[in-house]
């Protein structure tokens, strides 16, 4: 989930529940619906979990505000057992929303999605965030809430061949960054991959070439949803072109609000999860001089104190390959009506 802590002046005990000349009396309560802008344009919307009080002097205090998102709702339902129809992934997510005993009153964007998923039993109580998350490995999509509220998923697709719509750089061509954060290590090289679904048995794919390099490193999916042996095949396959080979990452960089004009701030407050940006490292010496790096963003932090205002960014790698696979499970099928070259 996503998470958010503002520091109220509570002086005045505007916001002290137990403050009957308060404005906001009775008001001030958990689950509060809560919305923090940046310049007019939503950063966080969620939920206020708790307020806790600070009296830290007589006639002075503080409120601190601890907020969730839209996660933290669906993370405490439970679903009734139920055995849903074969759908793709991003019906299965409308299905779960819709059930009587979740009921789902939030904002939705819920795409299409590339998997299949088969008609296996959902057993009673299962939790639903734990049951979306699970249809959404399947689908190896997003899921996630974003700055707006919306309960938002997209299937794998909505990112392959992806198009940047933001550069951060160091050389005056881009939005400037103060630090850049990078990974190069085992921690994202997966060249044995073994995945399952209750459609038939494990199905493995693997590199020999990366193997005989690195030794076998393995990562398995078993609780899949895909609904046939064909889709969970394709989807290892899908695996294993992503992180079969390490490579140098830029997973994160940080700007300072100060630094940046009125237009980059529209920028960057126009970037949410799973927006496409490219970073660009420059060097003195070496070749190349330049590495620039198409990255998804899969985190955003905003630290906000009087006078500073610092966003920070974690990305991941997008995938490197070019799709156009005719007749395949995962990447398209071939129609004759309307392909062409």
């Amino acid at each position: 989930a996503g998470t958010a802590q503002v520091v109220f002046n509570n002086n005045s005990r505007i916001l002290d529940p137990l403050n009957t000349a308060s404005i906001y009396y009775p008001f001030v309560l958990p689950r509060s619906p809560i919305i923090i802008y940046a310049n007019g344009t939503p950063i966080y919307t969620g939920f206020v979990e708790d307020w806790n009080l600070d009296y830290q002097q007589a006639n002075q205090g503080r409120m601190v505000a601890r907020c969730v998102d839209t996660f933290g709702t669906i993370a405490n339902q439970q679903l009734n057992a139920f055995t849903p129809s074969a759908q793709t992934s991003g019906l299965r997510v409308d299905a779960v929303l819709d059930r009587p005993e979740v009921a789902y009153q939030g904002a939705r964007s819920i795409g299409t999605g590339s998997s299949t998923l088969g008609a296996y039993a959902v057993s009673q109580d299962t939790n639903v965030l734990n049951y979306l998350q699970q249809v959404n490995t399947s689908e190896q999509g997003y899921l996630y809430t974003s700055a707006d509220g919306t309960l938002t998923f997209k299937g794998r697709s909505s990112v392959l061949n992806p198009v940047s719509g933001a550069s951060f750089t160091t050389n005056g061509t881009g939005i400037p960054y103060m630090g850049l954060v990078n990974q190069y290590g085992s921690e994202l090289l997966y060249n044995y991959i073994v995945t399952q679904s209750p459609a038939g048995a494990a199905q493995t794919s693997s590199d020999a070439n990366s193997i005989a390099l690195y030794q076998a490193q393995n990562y398995n999916l078993l609780n899949l949803l895909n609904s046939t042996t064909t889709e969970v095949n394709g989807l290892g396959a899908y695996l294993l072109g992503k992180y079969r080979n390490p490579v140098v990452r830029f997973t994160g960089v940080s700007c300072e609000l100060a630094a940046l004009s009125s237009a980059q701030w529209a920028t960057i407050f126009a970037i949410d999860l799973t927006s496409v940006v490219t970073v660009q490292k420059d060097y003195n010496t070496g070749t190349p001089l330049t590495e620039s790096q198409t990255l998804i963003t899969s985190g955003i932090e905003h630290r906000i104190v009087p006078g500073s205002h610092i966003v920070s960014y974690t990305f991941e790698s997008t995938d490197g390959n070019q799709y156009l696979t005719l007749d395949d499970a995962i990447f398209g099928t071939l129609d004759n009506n309307l392909l062409s070259f």
